[in-house]
């Protein structure tokens, strides 16, 4: 199985079916197949979504595949062993069987990033394996929206997404983009390292309904350390201000906003569960 999709036959597995059926429903043009030059078909991930959610069709799964310290241990691995195409079948999977997605980025996601950062922790692995293993995951990811986004949106309302300029890693920041996308918000993710005057230049350019921080206490983050408190207030600040300039919505994510200046944090609307997200926008 590849990032590219699935064969007749893997899919017949994934539903429960024998390779016949799938060919019938392909004949019958009620799921979307391409064909290689040899003739054999194969079904991407979107295509195999589409179909499931018209069809109503979960998947053929054991107990076993279901459980969530098996998949999280599982994609944990995978991020180690450089396969971003395992972690995004069993990210499809998850979707298929009729998970939420908020429960897939707080349940699953999340939880491997814990067990990842646990595992440098303990110097089981390195910076740099760990660094790797993010990439992988983010990579997944990306796969995972791509396969699940409506594509023919009809919400035109524009939403920023961002890290401050000394947090690195985009992950929290993509899961948020992934759940606003799927409730068909047009989402702009700056990524890492965004500094106030760009934020300055985006609003003067685009109309934006929110803005979504998200400020990390992993090793790989480092606005709110000791050293970059002091910077990470005066952001925030220098952000509410615009805001209301500008009449857009604040929205602060993270596990601990302890070093964070009350009066800060005020202006914005906080979360530390990606289920939230969904719930305050």
């Amino acid at each position: 199985m590849d990032n590219k999709g699935l064969n007749t036959k893997q899919v017949g597995n994934l539903f429960g079916v024998d390779e016949s059926t799938v060919r019938r429903w392909s004949l019958a043009g009620k799921i979307k197949c391409s064909s290689s030059a040899g003739g054999h078909r194969k079904f991407s991930y979107k295509d195999i979504i589409d179909f499931s959610k018209t069809r109503g069709l979960k998947l053929n799964q054991s107990k076993e595949t279901l459980d969530k310290t098996i998949i999280i241990n599982e994609i944990l691995n995978h991020s180690l062993n450089n396969n971003s195409s395992l972690i995004e079948l069993i990210l499809i999977k998850l979707y298929l069987n009729g998970t939420e997605l908020t429960n897939i980025m707080d349940d699953v996601v999340e939880s491997t990033l814990i067990n990842l950062q646990s595992k440098l922790d303990k110097k089981e692995i390195s910076i740099a394996e760990e660094h790797i293993a993010r990439k992988i995951i983010s990579k997944s990811l990306n796969g995972f929206k791509l396969s699940i986004i409506n594509d023919n949106s009809k919400n035109k309302k524009n939403i920023l997404c961002l890290n401050l300029e000394n947090d690195i890693p985009d992950l929290p920041i993509d899961m948020i983009q992934i759940l606003l996308e799927n409730i068909n918000y047009n989402v702009y993710n700056c990524g890492s390292h965004t500094s106030i005057k760009d934020v300055k230049k985006l609003l003067e350019k685009q109309t934006y309904k929110a803005i979504f921080i998200y400020l990390c206490d992993r090793q790989c983050c480092t606005s709110t350390i000791e050293d970059n408190i002091k910077k990470t207030n005066k952001d925030l600040k220098a952000i509410s201000i615009l805001a209301k300039k500008y009449n857009i919505k604040l929205f602060l994510g993270g596990p601990s906003f302890k070093n964070i200046n009350e009066n800060v944090l005020k202006n914005f609307n906080k979360f530390t569960k990606y289920s939230e997200v969904l719930s305050l926008i």
